[in-house]
């Protein structure tokens, strides 16, 4: 597998938790039927980068086939919670290709051992915030589907006026149709890439620490007008307002201010939403919970006909 495909597959991944919920006995099923040397094992959690992946043997996969059985023949939803929460943890993916995998979420003792066999891969700050959210199932997403979208040709970039919130219309539906391979930056830019942007890369340097101040002056680098840290109410004379969050030491979030006074967000791959982690209306981005992007960084203007976003 090229390192292309690996990326496009890794994306496809992080959304198959929309589709197929809670771990019930359809997932056990399609767990059992799983059949090669070297699955891989996808943690669904991040917004700004591509989420951690890593190797497991044949050894380990029967170990996870036990434990699934055993766990979900005793479960009476003593292992699952539901939650209004739509950043950080959303589940694991154990897959053999395309076409054989299994999401697992809503089923702790089974997340529990996949955390378990990865910590090696992760860092402790990563492994301290899933383990806090084992067997949360998080909340539906109903799919928009756009009609006859061309997302093909990018970079496909939105006006240099303030945008509505509308995912179905907005850049032609393809935060939805490409959903998988824009993130938050590219929905907070309003730019749809196919390549999960990042800040500064675009620009030609990408951004090295995952900090205020280097995350910021990447997207600078890409465009982007700092803007102070005094929440704007009067949308600028070009573009509009985008927000800057950081995991400490970890990951990025962007947000972006919409034409109707409201902020939306893009969390990675998965849909876009005009919510918080308490299901609340983002009125200021600092005030918000997106948890664990606890770190307000500052609002920046964004006007996608002058920036370099890739």
């Amino acid at each position: 597998m090229t390192s292309n495909s690996l990326f496009y597959f890794v994306c496809f991944l992080s959304l198959l938790f929309v589709s197929y919920g809670q771990f019930n006995q359809d997932h056990l099923t399609k767990l059992q039927a799983l059949n090669c040397i070297e699955p891989t094992i996808t943690l669904h959690i991040f917004s700004g980068t591509p989420n951690p992946t890593w190797k497991i043997d044949i050894k380990q996969l029967l170990h996870i086939k036990k434990t699934a059985y055993d766990t979900l023949v005793s479960s009476n939803n003593t292992f699952s919670k539901s939650t209004t929460r739509i950043m950080g943890y959303q589940g694991f993916t154990i897959s053999c290709s395309a076409d054989q995998y299994v999401f697992v979420h809503g089923l702790s003792p089974l997340e529990h051992l996949l955390l378990i066999g990865g910590r090696r891969h992760l860092s402790a700050s990563i492994t301290h915030h899933v383990k806090n959210h084992l067997g949360e199932i998080m909340s539906d997403i109903t799919d928009i589907v756009p009609e006859n979208a061309e997302c093909s040709h990018v970079p496909i970039k939105g006006p240099d006026t303030v945008p509505a919130y509308d995912p179905k219309t907005d850049d032609n539906g393809c935060f939805v149709t490409k959903q998988t391979e824009n993130n938050c930056y590219a929905y907070g830019t309003d730019i749809v890439t196919n390549t999960f942007p990042q800040p500064g890369r675009g620009s030609g340097k990408k951004w090295s620490f995952n900090t205020c101040a280097d995350m910021g002056n990447a997207s600078i680098r890409d465009g982007l007008v700092y803007n102070g840290t005094k929440l704007p109410t009067v949308a600028p004379e070009q573009g509009h307002f985008v927000a800057l969050l950081i995991w400490p030491q970890t990951n990025f979030h962007w947000i972006r201010m919409d034409a109707n006074g409201y902020w939306s967000h893009k969390p990675g791959g998965t849909p876009v939403r005009n919510k918080d982690n308490r299901n609340l209306p983002i009125t200021d981005p600092s005030k918000s919970d997106f948890s664990p992007w606890t770190q307000f960084c500052a609002y920046y203007v964004a006007q996608p006909s002058k920036l370099q976003v890739n």
